[in-house]
């Protein structure tokens, strides 16, 4: 049986904050954030604990560890980062041990007061799938410039079922976040943009953008869009086609993650957000 958590050791690497409790003698659990910067935790990527047995102890371990870690890099009265688990296994719910280690993650921050935001769903193409062809619908240029890039980001916000993008117009406008989202999300990349397609009909009027590009981990869809008038058409299958190309054409044989199954994407995982209120917990 794994001991009773004592105390809890901080502990900070380059771009993350990592909490491991030591009282007991070994790591019990990790909590680590990632930074983009390596000056500000933005995102709890990873949240381990002894998943080597049935201890009924190790959640209530995972749960002091995270409280303490929390109380440690985020003042009071603060909204910590949210919380980003994945690679999820697209079947996770059928496998009864990662399931259990899925649920426990869950639980663990749960208990300090935080709730699954959404479970996105991750898709890929790989080089030995079929390209889909040009349907002749839509011609595809270059965004022009920033303004315009802004504009059909504002269209596409406009009406949009996405979480994370719907809880970033209550917090603020629809103009504004889609600034935010131009300037802190898609300029991040460190890809072109001449790589990012506006699409367009015969009569000269946009209809989305597709934002193909390279993260660290591969080639992604980093954003893709149809703007609020027209929607319905089938229009994103257009555009997904076409980033599809350009990043085959630069030489993409691993996957790309975040796009959509009726364009012949695999789902092969999922990612589960979860996120807390306004104060930090484990402070009061």
């Amino acid at each position: 049986m794994t001991k009773p958590l004592e105390t809890t050791a901080l502990r900070k690497t380059s771009g993350t904050d990592t909490a491991e409790p030591t009282g007991c003698g070994w790591p019990c659990g990790t909590a680590g954030w990632w930074s983009r910067s390596g000056t500000r935790p933005e995102v709890l990527e990873t949240l381990d604990i002894d998943d080597t047995c049935d201890d009924p102890l190790r959640i209530d371990i995972g749960e002091r560890l995270l409280r303490t870690a929390l109380a440690e890099l985020f003042p009071a009265g603060t909204r910590p980062p949210q919380y980003v688990l994945q690679p999820v296994p697209a079947d996770w719910r059928d496998d009864s041990e990662t399931g259990r280690r899925i649920r426990d993650r869950i639980e663990v921050v749960r208990r300090t007061g935080g709730k699954v935001f959404v479970e996105r769903l991750r898709y890929r193409w790989t080089a030995d799938t079929p390209l889909p062809a040009p349907r002749g619908r839509l011609a595809f240029r270059p965004v022009r410039d920033d303004e315009e890039a802004i504009v059909l980001l504002t269209g596409i916000l406009s009406g949009t079922l996405d979480a994370h993008s719907q809880a970033g117009v209550d917090r603020s406008s629809i103009e504004d976040y889609a600034r935010v989202q131009y300037h802190d999300e898609l300029l991040s990349y460190p890809s072109p943009r001449e790589w990012w397609r506006v699409g367009v009909r015969r009569d000269g009027e946009p209809v989305g953008m597709d934002v193909p590009a390279q993260s660290p981990n591969g080639f992604v869809i980093a954003y893709l869009g149809v703007t609020h008038g027209h929607r319905g058409q089938g229009f994103v299958n257009d555009l997904l086609g076409e980033g599809t190309r350009l990043l085959a054409a630069q030489g993409a044989d691993w996957p790309m993650a975040q796009a959509f199954e009726r364009a012949g994407y695999d789902n092969f995982a999922r990612r589960i957000d979860m996120c807390w209120d306004e104060r930090a917990p484990g402070t009061s």
